[in-house]
């Protein structure tokens, strides 16, 4: 490297380093080029852009990466015309990006891209810092308005949002219909904040055991009266305009559960309420949804119970069954499982399950030998259905081991 190469690229370190953003390297590599330059980070997400800005729009603020597996810090993509130069590996990365390059004049541009790269990599580890300390608050604040045992007034006190104890909110949960990945994740995640801020939605979420994300969003008022919306009908058209959109940007189906309307001391009732919903829907066997709490059905007055309560109930009516399988490592819990999912026809369940008619039928005597409980008989059986239904879901949530 030469004199004036060091002193370029320590020039454009400083320039990132004073607070002038990446203006003067995204004029550099401008000039060095002569060809469009994009800036973005390791998930795609744009932070600089020479001819013109990056637009109004969310979507309009990603691209697609290269899933090269290389180590090389260049890569072309022919299809596009488009030369990738990545700073590094990891999240503090970026990606240089030069538009229009013929596959014979790639290799002209590497200097330029080299002495721009570590500026960059300072710009992006300085925005990694600010945004992982921005999660990092965020996570905790909706931590302890739905799981910590705290004083909610300390927390508004301490909260840069605008949290107000005299309004209702409701948590909604929304789960990727399949397993992404840590960079996956960050993207829909750093992609839902800018949709809710461009939507002029007033909600906060965070990403929850790294499968989940969380929303606290606020009630909607009455126009003309300023009294609380009861309805959730805009709620509702939002979030599915929500998934609509993420399917469209990224191609990511995902599912929410939605709770009902509280005061923040009162909030983690909502959160437990979207868990059940969403999964007691996924458990019907449905998929891409969006699913209230008030919509179902017979669970939505049983959930409101308790999550104690509802522990009792299932080891009332499941607790025997439980014991016999643990004892004798046998499967009556998944045999009344796939009766109830036959829709109470054991030729069915016998057929879904590989097993003989007789074993099927053998298994549904001592289920009842073992309950006390006739399965012809409706409300025995709808209470036996009710109480496998609450078992699954509290297992799938977390509030009960499964045995």
């Amino acid at each position: 490297m030469t004199k004036g190469q060091k002193r370029m690229k320590d020039l454009l370190v400083e320039s990132v380093l004073e607070g002038e953003g990446l203006h003067k390297v995204l004029t550099y590599l401008q000039e060095a080029t002569g060809r469009y330059i994009t800036i973005a980070d390791y998930r795609g997400k744009i932070y600089a852009r020479t001819g013109g800005n990056v637009g109004a729009s969310p979507d309009d603020h990603y691209l697609p990466l290269p899933c090269a597996e290389s180590d090389d810090h260049l890569f072309y993509e022919p299809q596009t015309r488009r030369l990738f130069y990545c700073t590094g590996h990891g999240r503090k990365n970026g990606y240089i990006i030069v538009d229009d390059v013929g596959p014979e004049e790639h290799d002209i541009f590497a200097e330029p891209l080299e002495e721009a790269s570590l500026a960059v990599k300072t710009f992006f580890a300085q925005a990694h810092t600010a945004e992982s300390a921005e999660n990092f608050h965020i996570h905790n604040l909706i931590a302890d308005l739905l799981i910590r045992n705290i004083n909610i007034k300390e927390i508004i006190k301490q909260a840069n949002f605008c949290l107000d104890l005299n309004r209702l909110y409701y948590v909604c949960v929304m789960e990727p219909e399949q397993p992404l990945s840590e960079r996956e994740m960050s993207l829909l995640h750093a992609h839902t904040k800018e949709w809710l801020r461009f939507n002029n939605l007033d909600i906060i979420c965070t990403i929850w055991d790294k499968k989940y994300f969380v929303f606290i969003c606020p009630t909607h008022y009455h126009e003309q009266t300023l009294e609380v919306d009861p309805g959730f009908e805009k709620h509702l058209a939002n979030i599915t305009r929500h998934q609509r959109d993420i399917k469209a940007k990224f191609g990511f189906s995902v599912s929410f559960g939605v709770g009902q309307k509280y005061p923040l001391p009162e909030l983690h009732r909502s959160y437990q309420e979207a868990l059940i919903a969403l999964h007691l829907a996924k458990l019907t066997g449905k998929k891409s949804f969006v699913k209230h709490f008030s919509d179902l059905g017979v669970f939505t007055l049983v959930c409101q119970q308790d999550v104690e309560q509802l522990k009792r109930f299932c080891e009332k009516y499941l607790g025997k069954i439980l014991d016999y399988d643990r004892e004798h490592n046998k499967e009556l819990l998944f045999t009344l499982r796939a009766f109830f999912d036959a829709d109470l026809d054991a030729r069915e369940a016998a057929r879904r399950t590989y097993i003989h008619i007789n074993t099927m039928r053998y298994r549904l005597r001592k289920i009842e030998e073992l309950t006390n409980l006739k399965l012809h008989k409706i409300e025995e059986r709808a209470n036996l259905f009710i109480a496998l239904k609450l078992y699954e879901v509290l297992v799938a949530t977390g509030f009960l081991t499964e045995e």
